[in-house]
């Protein structure tokens, strides 16, 4: 169940989820509530809490989490200039009662013309666990300062702007030791009038592994090893209301204890209003002092949109590092808007390569159902 809306000022939110035993799962209730306020004119304030609990809380204790945050956002800075500042805080329950529990984090931004400036930063203690949601790496500290000079030629027949800058991704353990370094140079991008992008990077990095890293079926790279490698990219992208886009990318350089070469290319093709394929193909070539391997992404997704309300999407996708085929289908009938009925079918294969009498066996399939319907009151 789940209600969204606004009274007054606020913002408001409630989600809740049932799920039965499952093959030695036990089933569980997920609950979460969301309230913001907004205060001034493009600013507010904002409340989390979310609970998991197994049925009779009984088998694991209930976890809850709490959390605050605020964004405070102008258009007139310095008169006509743009500034936000935002941050959070979150607070999870601790079963072990051992501390270390916590989450928060702030950000800066300068988002304006000619010049892009930001900087942000955010901490996730040892032991935090919200229990609903993805946590990305515990114990650790992250800073990420950028900014970028994007100046536009005056009254240029092609150009619209140029660009240069920096990103950073700075993140260190609850010790201050360095985890990940990783300086992004824009070196030079050019954006055109029809909509056309094209832009180097170059990219030093430095990665050390707090754990054993798994690369691929017959590398695993040892914990507490640190690399400093530098990597170089050249990306294009074409103007996605063209018939045919396409957004190649090479990537190379250094990686780990060795190099890695990657290509990518895209197309997105729309042949009429309502059909749109978009392909996807990637190869990656790593050779480390442990080994060498390499890899292969292809995906394929067709939307096909009937009407307005009623639409189609087929996602055909398959990767050489697990042999696997997926494929997904799903069908939405908009009946009114709000009321919504979702028909979903999925089925995986995959590649066999020890026996060829079983090339792309199925592994599963499903089908599923889903029926929205929405009160407004």
């Amino acid at each position: 169940a789940k209600t969204t809306g606004q009274a007054g000022r606020q913002d408001v939110g409630a989600l809740y989820v049932r799920t039965g035993d499952d093959e030695g799962a036990l089933g569980e209730d997920f609950l979460v509530l969301r309230t913001r306020r907004r205060i001034l004119q493009q600013s507010y304030v904002g409340g989390i809490y979310t609970g998991r609990a197994t049925r009779g809380q009984t088998a694991l204790d209930t976890r809850h989490t709490i959390g605050l945050d605020a964004r405070l956002a102008t258009r007139s800075f310095l008169g006509t200039r743009n500034l936000e500042a935002s941050g959070y805080m979150l607070y999870a329950t601790n079963p072990a009662q051992t501390g270390q529990n916590m989450s928060f984090g702030g950000f800066l931004s300068y988002p304006n013309d000619i010049w892009e400036a930001g900087a942000g930063f955010n901490v996730i203690e040892k032991q935090f666990d919200p229990a609903i949601g993805f946590t990305p790496r515990r114990g650790q500290r992250q800073a990420f300062p950028f900014i970028y000079y994007m100046p536009r030629p005056f009254k240029h027949r092609t150009i619209r702007r140029y660009g240069w800058g920096v990103s950073t991704d700075l993140i260190t353990d609850m010790t201050n030791q360095w985890v990940t370094r990783e300086i992004d140079l824009r070196l030079g991008r050019i954006e055109f009038h029809t909509g056309d992008n094209i832009e180097v990077n170059v990219t030093p990095t430095y990665e050390r592994l707090q754990d054993p890293f798994r690369i691929s079926s017959t590398i695993t790279l040892p914990a507490g090893r640190d690399y400093s490698f530098t990597r170089y990219r050249v990306q294009l992208n074409t103007a996605n209301q063209r018939i045919v886009a396409i957004r190649p990318r090479a990537e190379w350089g250094g990686f780990l204890s060795g190099t890695r070469r990657e290509l990518s290319f895209d197309v997105g093709i729309r042949p009429r209003p309502g059909v749109t394929i978009n392909l996807t193909n990637e190869w990656n070539r790593v050779s480390l002092a442990e080994g060498a391997f390499s890899t292969r992404l292809h995906r394929v997704v067709a939307d096909t949109q009937f009407s307005p309300f009623m639409y189609l999407v087929n996602n055909v996708q398959y990767d050489s590092v697990s042999r696997g085929l997926g494929w997904q289908s799903r069908f939405r009938w908009i009946v009114t808007p709000g009321n919504d009925v979702f028909v979903v079918y999925t089925q995986n294969w995959v590649d066999d390569q020890f026996d060829p009498n079983q090339r792309f066996r199925t592994l599963d399939r499903r089908g599923a159902t889903k029926v929205v319907y929405t009160k407004r009151f």
